[in-house]
């Protein structure tokens, strides 16, 4: 065998042991991305990750497409009982951080992520979350797929107090009944999520309140307390007061429909004149389906001259005469306010 043959074969060893070199790093490497992809975009772990970020955006359509996430209710994100269900509505999702990864059964893992829930006025409240996913099939021969085997969603319950409507966030919500004095509703949600619920209108406002949803298959509930708001009482205050002016501009002993009057039991001889000398202090409470004015002292005077029916002289009642006022209050879906006897 000549010496250029051996070198040929030499060069062909060489070639075929540097190619099955490269063609073993290759395979190596593509396992190795199978293996990070697996674990940083495919596994149990990454679908719950995505999940929670996509939540973070207030991506609330993409986080319902999502494999398992399924509402318990057929009314639309934003409607009846998914009211809730809507990027005004839902606080912030931030630092996010995986807390451990449980195989349960094969195929079958438990999840439990940490995070920092926030609200709209900038309440915040820590908090964690067990999430149960399964796999349901596997894509490009190596990529796990997976869904949610337990639904992120739960339950808040929201009773509003003195009013049929309230503000989850930036949304208004309006219960199933919104004249209604009291209303008690149930909403699903997705997990975790922070509510801060209040009330703001025209009359009325409530506090805000923080409702943090970060169990699954929970029932979390709230109490929305609307009161009158100083616009309200000066508002009714202002127009009683022109009620009793209205009632002291009438010449008569006893003005009709007013809660004052005055007995004589000679002859008047002028115009009786009355003038209110004390305005009642008025307040507000809730009573059972409307709100009341409760029993509120006040006093009018009369000028008004008598003449005596025994000798004819002519004397002047100057006197003051006590009064009280009490009414039951509703205001109408226009912000204007009806005023009615109270039982």
């Amino acid at each position: 065998m000549s010496s250029a043959d051996g070198d040929e074969r030499t060069a062909l060893h060489r070639s075929i042991v540097i190619w099955a070199g490269i063609f073993l790093l290759t395979v190596a490497a593509a396992f190795s991305a199978v293996g990070i992809l697996n674990r940083e975009l495919f596994s149990a772990s990454a679908f719950v990750r995505i999940y929670l970020h996509t939540l973070a955006q207030h991506d609330v359509a993409g986080a319902l497409d999502m494999p398992g996430v399924d509402l318990a209710t057929d009314d639309e994100p934003g409607t009846g009982e998914a009211a809730l269900v809507s990027p005004d509505a839902i606080g912030t999702v931030t630092d996010i951080h995986a807390v451990s990864d449980t195989e349960i059964a094969p195929g079958w893992h438990r999840i439990v992520y940490s995070y920092t829930l926030t609200g709209l006025d900038q309440r915040t409240a820590r908090g964690q979350t067990e999430f149960d996913v399964e796999q349901s099939g596997t894509s490009w021969l190596f990529f796990p797929e997976w869904q949610f085997r337990r639904a992120p969603t739960a339950t808040l319950g929201v009773t509003v107090s003195h009013a049929g409507e309230f503000t989850a966030g930036t949304a208004e919500v309006a219960t199933s009944d919104p004249a209604a004095f009291h209303a008690t509703e149930r909403y699903q949600v997705l997990v975790p999520s922070l509510y801060v619920l209040s009330h703001d209108s025209e009359y009325l406002g409530a506090r805000p309140v923080s409702a943090a949803v970060t169990a699954t298959s929970s029932t979390v509930s709230a109490i929305v307390d609307v009161q009158p708001t100083t616009r309200f009482l000066d508002r009714v205050q202002n127009t009683v007061d022109d009620f009793l002016d209205d009632c002291a501009a009438q010449p008569v002993l006893y003005p009709p429909g007013c809660p004052f009057g005055q007995d004589v039991n000679d002859r008047i001889a002028s115009d009786p004149a009355w003038s209110i000398e004390h305005y009642p202090t008025l307040t507000i409470l809730a009573g059972q389906n409307t709100w009341v004015v409760p029993n509120a002292a006040g006093s009018a005077r009369i000028a008004v001259d008598i003449r005596s029916l025994y000798d004819g002289t002519v004397t002047t009642l100057d006197a003051s005469v006590p009064f009280d006022v009490t009414f039951s209050l509703s205001i109408q879906p226009d912000n204007s306010i009806t005023f009615a006897p109270r039982a």
